[in-house]
């Protein structure tokens, strides 16, 4: 978050502060709350921002970033331990605060996309504002046939002091990463850090692994075939 300060005496004082002093930090996200529809695609972000400081600030310019990262897969089946970047595409963004739209635009990068709104609106001394942002991301899903996953990532140029990241599905929830007690995960993420949230649903009546579903399910499916053929040669072998 790109933060212009209002108050000029709190600009005066950071520019006359020696070299080796310790830059106080002046907001951070005090709530950040993230449903992920693993259904549809489609997001719901409530921010709070917070000012640390006495003075109003300005946010300005902030930036949501999101990448994809999916296993590599050999015909339908994912390869576990093997990892795929790129950019990820969105569509239907919206910003809002109550009534008031806020301006949003969408950068592709080279392997990543950017989020970028503006907040214009000061925030009084230790106040806070909150806004929404919205959108579709359906390619943050990974679909198979028996089981889907969705992998979110989150994180921000300063501190969040509160992370909540849901993800929904109408099927079973048959693995997180890290593991949670349910469907919610709960943490804290310092600024210029990116976290990475995964929760694997399954269209069989599953319960909650701790291991990828479709790991499980394919391996023992693998077994019981190898089993089974081994079982059958045997008994051709038997004497008749």
């Amino acid at each position: 978050m790109k933060t212009a300060l209002i108050a000029v005496a709190l600009i005066l004082t950071l520019a006359t502060l020696p070299v080796n002093a310790v830059i106080v930090k002046v907001e951070d996200i005090s709530s950040y709350e993230m449903v992920v529809n693993a259904d549809s695609g489609h997001v719901r972000c409530t921010i709070t921002l917070r000012n640390l400081v006495n003075n109003p600030i300005v946010p300005g310019i902030g930036e949501l970033r999101l990448q994809k990262q999916e296993p590599q897969k050999v015909a339908f089946i994912p390869l576990p331990n093997t990892r795929v970047v790129k950019a990820v595409n969105v569509t239907n963004v919206k910003a809002y605060s109550g009534k008031t739209k806020i301006p949003v635009k969408v950068f592709y990068r080279n392997n990543y996309t950017v989020i970028q709104y503006e907040i214009w609106r000061p925030i009084e001394p230790k106040g806070t504002y909150t806004f929404t942002l919205e959108f579709y991301a359906e390619d943050l899903i990974d679909k198979g046939i028996l089981f889907k996953s969705v992998t979110i990532p989150v994180g921000a140029d300063v501190d969040i002091e509160e992370l909540k990241l849901k993800a929904v599905s109408n099927w079973h929830l048959t693995y997180t990463e890290p593991n949670t007690n349910g469907n919610c995960w709960i943490a804290k993420i310092p600024a210029d850090h990116i976290a990475f949230f995964t929760a694997e649903f399954s269209l069989l009546p599953l319960p909650k692994l701790p291991v990828r579903g479709y790991v499980a399910f394919w391996g023992a499916l693998i077994v019981l075939i190898v089993a089974v053929t081994i079982a059958l040669k045997r008994q051709k072998n038997v004497p008749k």
